[in-house]
């Protein structure tokens, strides 16, 4: 009796399995900031895997290494650009970046595929780490930079922000998502939200989920660009994206000042989630230049300031 050979099949539907995570769409959230980074360089161990599929699909069906070799690197490469095409039909957004990462990731599948043919065990060994090295290293990479961060935000805690540190703005992003954010924070150490009568923009810290029940207020060291006062909105995100959000707002006058946003005692913010700072659009126009953002202890009862 003839035995039946799954393997052709469990490899395509492991590259089936792959093409649907690159196409499910993304938690809320998930799309800026260090976890859309993550997603981003995850494409170099998915497409790296996809190639090394890919040539043991060919060389069984195909025959001959070089041949096997060069067609799954194609079409890998043809499979990760395809990708990116479509991914706007998914509710996910092409990037030239997920692009780029997928190509290194090729690169390393082909490494490890171009390994049998070498004799020198040791040589096919040496090129197999190297092939490794280069398919795990961009995620590895930035899970060394989270662990990192969290450490330097645990010290600075509950100062929210150190622009000097090279990892100070790591858990931090801006609404509209600004290609020079990065730029912005090396070159004048602050966060800079700029409002019109159209665009609002916003800041917002990974918060971690951490407990802040002892504190009852955020006070921020801003610098505010405006011909009159204008009110800077706090939210605060408990629990996860779709838990209780409270909201707050405090009116700051143009120049250099800080400000304190208060939040109820009624409801503390046992697990903060996410935390959002924001200029909603209007008139005038506002350039809000943040140096710091620092929570304040509770001291006694305020009344609450917040709207649910």
């Amino acid at each position: 009796m003839k035995r039946l050979n799954l393997r052709p099949l469990i490899l395509t539907s492991l590259l089936v399995g792959i093409g649907v995570l690159v196409l499910l769409p993304l938690p809320k959230g998930w799309s800026a900031g260090w976890r859309g980074e993550c997603i981003n360089r995850m494409h170099a161990p998915m497409m790296g895997i996809c190639c090394v599929i890919l040539a043991v699909l060919f060389r069984s069906t195909a025959g001959g290494n070089k041949r096997s070799l060069l067609a799954a690197a194609l079409f890998a490469c043809l499979l990760a650009a395809l990708i990116e095409i479509v991914q706007p039909c998914f509710h996910r957004t092409a990037d030239i970046g997920d692009f780029l990462w997928g190509l290194a990731g090729i690169v390393a599948g082909t490494l490890w595929n171009s390994a049998v043919m070498i004799q020198s065990m040791w040589l096919r060994v040496i090129r197999r780490v190297l092939a490794m090295l280069i398919l795990l290293s961009p995620p590895l990479v930035l899970a060394i930079q989270v662990l990192m961060a969290r450490q330097a935000a645990d010290r600075q805690f509950p100062v929210l922000t150190d622009f000097t540190k090279e990892l100070g703005s790591f858990f931090w992003s801006m609404e509209p998502e600004e290609h020079t954010f990065s730029k912005q924070i090396s070159r004048h150490d602050k966060m800079i939200l700029e409002r019109t009568g159209q665009k609002s923009a916003s800041a917002h810290l990974d918060a971690r989920d951490r407990d802040w029940t002892l504190f009852d207020s955020l006070e921020i060291d801003g610098t505010l660009e405006a011909s009159e006062a204008v009110e800077v909105g706090l939210r605060l995100d408990l629990n996860n994206e779709v838990g209780p959000r409270l909201r707050a707002g405090e009116w700051m006058m143009p120049g250099h000042h800080r400000i304190q946003i208060q939040w109820p005692i009624s409801d503390p913010p046992r697990h903060v989630h996410q935390m959002v700072v924001f200029l909603a659009a209007g008139e005038p126009a506002a350039r809000l230049h943040i140096h710091q953002l620092r929570l304040v202890r509770r001291e006694g009862k305020f009344p609450p300031q917040f709207q649910k």
